[in-house]
């Protein structure tokens, strides 16, 4: 298994970054390459240049403040995860990190990485629209932000343009009364999600009175849950969840069948796991659900 040929460039400043990426149709950005270089090995991408941007200033940033969790392009996956102060102002980005591949992985990976590639069947797409989180983009007429929420288009698919280059992500900071929540089914411990469930629910008084509900490894990109969103409100945990179930049965209409699952099966998982997931976090009361 090796990549057709390629060029290289390793440039210093973004605005090289953003010339190199479009000089060519083809080109690719490499930071972490977890997800890039096997596509490449087995010639399911063949960019004609990679433009290698671990050396360029600024992007190796992660801050916490009030407002949340601010990601540079090049931070791991691994020191996110083992921010304690990452932990306490958005925990979903632990609670999803630890599906992330293996140790290994995580420790090259980067995050903004996981959100420029958007696999469907990853976490980290899922958690940034379920949290409502903004990525920075950069290209050659300037910077822009946009709403992970609309950023997905289809696998490995997204608003970016072919000369820009995600620099950053804030996830904002978990409001008080608010639980984000991630859970998946897999083959095994590390593997891509065959259904996956990213969740932010707004409790009140040990029901939910909202939430924002995202489905991964059922379509062709992460979505939103709009029936269940609906059915959620109210829900407590010794409630029955067969009208919960039923709308997220009906909003993963266009769930894939493949090798690891049909259709039907995703779309019957993600309806348990969601009413599993709403009871786990409406018997919380609001506390941190989930283990650290």
């Amino acid at each position: 298994m090796k990549p057709a040929a390629f060029d290289y460039c390793r440039p210093a400043s973004i605005d090289e970054a953003a010339a190199a990426l479009a000089s060519s149709d083809s080109a690719k950005v490499l930071a972490g390459g977890q997800s890039l270089v096997p596509s490449m090995n087995f010639r399911i991408s063949q960019p004609s240049l990679l433009v290698d941007i671990r050396d360029v200033e600024g992007l190796d940033g992660l801050e916490v403040d009030q407002d949340g969790v601010s990601i540079g392009a090049s931070v791991t996956q691994s020191r996110v995860m083992n921010s304690d102060e990452a932990y306490s102002a958005v925990p979903g980005l632990r609670r999803a990190l630890r599906f992330v591949g293996h140790l290994q992985i995580r420790n090259r990976g980067t995050v903004c990485g996981s959100l420029a590639h958007a696999d469907p069947a990853a976490e980290l797409p899922a958690l940034a629209m379920a949290a409502g989180a903004r990525l920075t983009v950069r290209g050659p007429q300037g910077e822009r932000t946009a709403a992970a929420d609309g950023f997905y288009l289809g696998p490995y698919w997204t608003g970016l343009e072919q000369s820009e280059i995600i620099t950053g992500v804030c996830f904002p900071a978990e409001a008080p009364g608010t639980v984000t929540v991630v859970d998946e089914i897999a083959r095994r411990s590390g593997d891509f999600a065959v259904v996956g469930l990213a969740a932010a629910f707004d409790l009140e008084d040990g029901s939910v009175g909202g939430a924002r509900l995202v489905s991964f490894g059922v379509s062709g990109r992460p979505q939103r849950l709009a029936a269940a969103e609906e059915a959620v409100r109210g829900f407590h945990a010794g409630a029955a969840g067969d009208g919960l179930y039923g709308a997220a049965y009906e909003d993963a209409a266009d769930a894939v069948g493949d090798i690891h699952a049909s259709g039907e099966y995703r779309r019957e998982a993600l309806g348990s796991l969601l009413v599993r997931t709403a009871r786990a976090v409406s018997a919380s009361n609001g506390g941190k659900a989930g283990a650290r």
